[in-house]
């Protein structure tokens, strides 16, 4: 009992953190909230079960698949519907009003978002209470209430000031700044998005940046500054969710339309109705459609044009009619009613019987919850600032992904005497046992570079696998522990032209005037194995400007995906690494890490994802 007690703690605890990272940059990884359901099924823990659903949900809606948060959210919803007291209750109510609002239902979205900030305020969850008043401001806005619209805004912003959520702030005041855009404040409007894209800039809040982008286009569109207008739709276009690109997409077809760019403005408008029908958000494929519709009449294509407005006045007939204005009203007296009768009962049940239960759990959590965060914090000093290293930050990326909280993954950078020693390592195992794994990996390279003063990547090598070794007390027995790491090391020596390098399994490519160029590694690993006396090989490479090299580990290429459920492999990882190596270096980034997620889709993530690339 008390094993399935401490795993249900640890359940607990990462839901959470799940649940309060969900609007990161970068956000949870489906395949990572999946592996927590995995857990929680395992251990037959139905509280679990219902938060990991919910995490999915959340999660999935984020990244614009909605058939998954559906799913996921009607199950969770079957649980916490008996166990109201749960925060994830409200949590849940106004997770599916934001589905039903993105489906143009107002009315339902309505509905459940009411219900959601009534029993959020009841028993004093602060951070769902502020999301439930941003999603009510953004139903509001949807039917052109405005008034109604910012004063839910300005409700949930008060609370986040008081909270200092700088992140959660920044969605507030981005959509501050949209009711000022469309009460014709454009000043009052461009000062609020600029607040927000200051702060989201700051806490590099990367997929948030181009929603405010978006806006701050939206605003110089409706100034009639195409030129302003154009310049920030490209720009939104670029590391957002779906959604914002094709607003973008669909704001930089209306631009090009006005300013005389026919063919470019169709493509961009056909393109942008596509993505809100693959979406099913009607409110976007009625702006769609609108926006085709006023092009072809510009261009004097009637036929077309009648056509396109037919289509968009028939789903605005059905968003925006009389009947369901009617029906908002009358949902808004009944939850008034219902919020009056209950009150007393609600608040006895949820903030007495509830917080004694959780006094409860949270003392049982606390040396559980104390260790694990412990473990990251060590995990994430040791690993390198790029920053810190001059010149090194802006010629080099660093994707690196996580299976678990703490990886087996790890990076390692370092300057001496003009020299770059730059070392990716996958150590056996993930989690926690790699992450201890990588931990002496890199104390080690500390001692062998730093104190000892080697310089021959070979060299290196073979010391770092004799402590590797000797700190495993490996001598090659039959029953002893086969643990290790494979690595790629670099020693760039940009005054002498030459890279130096040595591989324990893991290889070096390079792409040069666009040819990928693979630099292989020796067959055996760092640790014990058949033939340890052999000797790591040394490889120089010249340097030719404008190079770019790559490492990685194995977990990207090994990543279950795709329509038929297979690996992404090597070949296909090589080809996408030649395909973008000349895209600046933060977009070969996002590039890679789209088409990993795109790839895993659903499936959980198998293994710890490292890449490393760098521009000579």
């Amino acid at each position: 009992m008390k094993k399935k007690g401490t795993e249900e703690s640890i359940i607990d605890e990462i839901n959470a953190m799940i649940w309060e990272s969900r609007y990161n940059d970068p956000a949870p990884e489906i395949s990572y909230v999946s592996s927590i359901l995995e857990k929680a099924i395992n251990a037959d823990y139905q509280k679990g079960i219902a938060y990991a659903r919910l995490n999915i949900a959340a999660c999935s809606f984020l990244k614009s698949k909605n058939d998954i948060a559906i799913e996921n959210l009607s199950e969770a919803l079957k649980w916490f519907t008996n166990n109201p007291n749960e925060p994830g209750y409200s949590r849940a109510l106004n997770l599916k009003g934001n589905l039903y609002e993105s489906f143009g239902d107002y009315e339902k979205a309505l509905q459940l978002c009411l219900q959601a900030h009534k029993f959020a305020t009841e028993i004093n969850d602060l951070d769902t209470e502020a999301e439930t008043c941003s999603q009510l401001g953004l139903i509001y806005t949807r039917i052109c209430n405005f008034s109604k619209a910012l004063e839910y805004y300005n409700k949930g912003l008060e609370i986040r000031e008081q909270k200092k959520d700088e992140n959660a702030m920044a969605s507030s005041l981005n959509r501050i700044g949209m009711i000022m855009r469309l009460t014709k404040k454009y000043e009052a409007s461009l000062m609020y998005y600029n607040k927000s894209l200051e702060i989201r800039r700051r806490n590099k809040q990367f997929t948030s940046i181009p929603w405010t982008l978006l806006g701050i286009a939206s605003t110089y569109e409706e100034m009639e500054k195409t030129s302003e207008a154009l310049g920030f739709y490209e720009q939104g276009m670029i590391g957002g969710d779906i959604r914002c690109t094709l607003q973008c997409i669909m704001g930089s077809g209306r631009i090009y339309s006005i300013t005389g760019n026919s063919d470019k403005a169709e493509e961009r408008l056909k393109e942008s109705l596509r993505i809100a029908q693959d979406l099913r958000a009607l409110s976007l494929v009625s702006e769609a459609y609108a926006g085709l519709a006023n092009h072809y009449e510009s261009t004097g294509q009637v036929d077309k044009a009648l056509e396109n407005y037919k289509s968009y006045q028939k789903i605005r007939e059905s968003i925006q009619s009389d009947e369901a204005q009617n029906r908002l009203r009358n949902v808004e007296i009944s939850h008034a009613i219902e919020k009056s009768e209950n009150e007393k009962e609600i608040y006895r049940l949820r903030h007495v019987e509830l917080k004694k239960a959780y006094d409860i759990i949270e003392e049982n959590n606390k040396y559980i919850t104390s260790s694990i965060n412990y473990a990251s914090r060590i995990q994430q000093a040791l690993l390198p600032d790029l920053s810190e290293i001059k010149g090194l930050s802006k010629n080099c990326f660093v994707l690196y992904l996580p299976k678990e909280i703490v990886s087996g993954d790890f990076y390692w950078f370092n300057m001496s005497d003009n020299k770059l020693f730059a070392v990716v390592g996958d150590c056996t195992g993930h989690g926690v046992p790699g992450a201890l794994m990588s931990m002496l990996g890199i104390s080690f390279l500390e001692e062998i570079i730093n104190n000892r003063k080697i310089t021959d990547s070979g060299q290196i090598l073979d010391e770092l696998r004799k402590e590797v070794q000797r700190a495993l007390h490996q001598k090659g027995y039959s029953d002893e522990t086969k643990d290790g790491m494979d690595i790629s090391l670099c020693i760039i020596d940009k005054s002498e032209s030459i890279i130096q390098f040595s591989g324990a399994y893991n290889n070096l490519y390079l792409v040069r005037d666009g040819e990928l160029i693979e630099y292989p590694a020796d067959r055996m690993p760092i640790g014990i194995f058949d033939n340890a006396d052999s000797n790591f090989k040394r490889i120089d490479i010249d340097i030719v400007p404008n190079d770019i090299i790559y490492m990685f580990s194995d977990g990207y290429a090994d990543q279950f995906g795709g329509p038929n459920h297979k690996k992404f492999k090597y070949s296909p990882l090589k080809a996408l690494l030649t395909e973008i190596h000349m895209l600046p270096l933060t977009r070969q980034k996002q590039r890679l890490e789209k088409e990993f997620n795109d790839w895993k889709g659903i499936n959980p993530q198998i293994d710890d994802v490292l890449i490393f690339g760098l521009k000579l």
